[in-house]
């Protein structure tokens, strides 16, 4: 896509803004032009939109043209008035805003940091930040176009580019992103990988302590990783036999009963966990981020036992903002690291991820008869669709599961 000239860009965007009629749009360009090859000259003053309205009007011209002449010159001047107002911005001004005006939002820290990094590919690709609409869809779609042919990209990461840069343009820059496609890349359907619950207890029984736990309350309640990792003491009902999912995908809570069989392991690393805790106490390590404003309102509650992560790191983390040393959540590159040991030690073979068990809750809940809608409820999806995946790769002779993590 040929990039056209930026006044004449910001001009159309300043008439589509100023609710010019799109069919009047080509005369008032055509009256603009008119009057830049007039030459007319203008006292300091002296309003150019009346002048050139009054010599028209000298010129015989129909009252309504003329009106229709002085709004078109009125728009020009509005845009060179702000043009000549506005300092050119910087990538690393523009990166700022966009980390700030996401976290603002409530975005997760995943997505900022996903949509801040495409963002900065696009600032490293083309140096100069865009300056009208029709220059950054020029940009987003000469990008997207390199993301599919050069480096092969797949559907689902160029839809999140897309979708990074579209945030980016329109609400941080201020300009409609208008693209000829969507990157020329076709959407497929995917079929999640399961494994068979008895492949699922090997794999288990191969993980060391604390991580079988961990793992084992990942397929046993079917959680992302993100919320197993910032799963908190207080989230946890023993007497009940419920965990709930705080602020998961979409900012939504839900309750999932615990499996029977892993309260003695949950009893025993809980006992660990307090003890560790104290220590980390004493040390002043037991210092946790808290959600929202919580740090300020209630006083202590970041260093308290119910706000601690059911997990925590074998050892002390220094924390990026605050430089002091924390006992954070496990890593997600060590997490996969283990289970994937996990995986060579029980000899499975193929992809081994976390997601992959959440994938196995969910397919062997249905080979158990359980409902759809009720599986839904308990992965957290929004949408039915989504679960209904699941109805392809379910076993046709499971009737029921083969383990007992399912079974509370």
């Amino acid at each position: 896509m040929a990039c056209e000239d930026a006044v004449w860009v910001r001009y159309r965007e300043a008439m589509a803004s100023q609710g010019v009629p799109i069919h009047h749009r080509s005369y008032y360009e055509g009256w603009v032009r008119l009057w830049l090859d007039s030459g007319l000259h203008v006292p300091p003053r002296d309003d150019p939109a009346q002048i050139f309205s009054s010599f028209l009007e000298s010129r015989g011209k129909p009252e309504w043209q003329c009106r229709q002449a002085f709004q078109a010159v009125k728009v020009w001047s509005s845009i060179q008035a702000l043009e000549s107002s506005v300092a050119p911005q910087e990538w690393g001004t523009v990166l700022a805003e966009l980390e700030k005006r996401l976290a603002n939002r409530h975005y997760s820290v995943n997505t900022i940091k996903t949509y801040v990094d495409w963002a900065r590919r696009l600032s490293q690709r083309y140096p100069s930040v865009p300056t009208t609409g029709e220059q950054a869809s020029c940009q987003v779609q000469e990008f997207l176009h390199g993301l599919v042919h050069e480096l092969n990209l797949s559907p689902a990461s160029l839809s999140l580019a897309r979708n990074a840069l579209a945030w980016l343009v329109r609400r941080v820059l201020g300009f409609e992103l208008v693209l000829e496609d969507k990157g020329g890349a076709h959407h497929g359907s995917r079929l999640p990988q399961v494994l068979s619950p008895a492949t699922v207890r090997r794999l288990l029984e191969a993980c060391r302590d604390p991580w079988d736990l961990f793992f084992g309350l990942q397929y046993g309640c079917g959680m992302r990783l993100g919320e197993l990792l910032d799963l908190r003491i207080h989230d946890i009902d023993v007497v009940r036999r419920v965990l709930v999912v705080r602020s998961g995908k979409g900012d939504k809570d839900r309750q999932i009963p615990l499996p029977q069989s892993l309260r003695s392991k949950l009893d025993g690393h809980l006992e660990r966990r307090r003890a560790l805790w104290m220590a980390d106490v004493e040390k002043g390590l037991a210092r946790v981020d808290l959600p929202h404003a919580l740090g300020r309102k209630l006083s202590g509650a970041d260093t308290s036992w119910e706000w601690q992560h059911v997990f925590g790191s074998t050892r002390p983390l220094r924390h990026p903002e605050a430089g002091e040393l924390r006992r954070w959540r496990p890593l997600e590159p060590l997490v996969r690291q283990h289970l994937q040991e996990a995986a060579r030690t029980a000899g499975v073979e193929g992809r081994v991820h976390p997601h992959l068990l959440r994938h196995c809750y969910a397919t062997h809940l249905l080979e158990a008869g359980v409902s759809l809608r009720e599986i839904q409820d308990l992965m957290g999806h929004s949408r039915l669709e989504t679960t209904m995946v699941y109805m392809h790769v379910r076993s046709p002779s499971a009737t029921r599961p083969a383990i007992d993590l399912l079974q509370t």
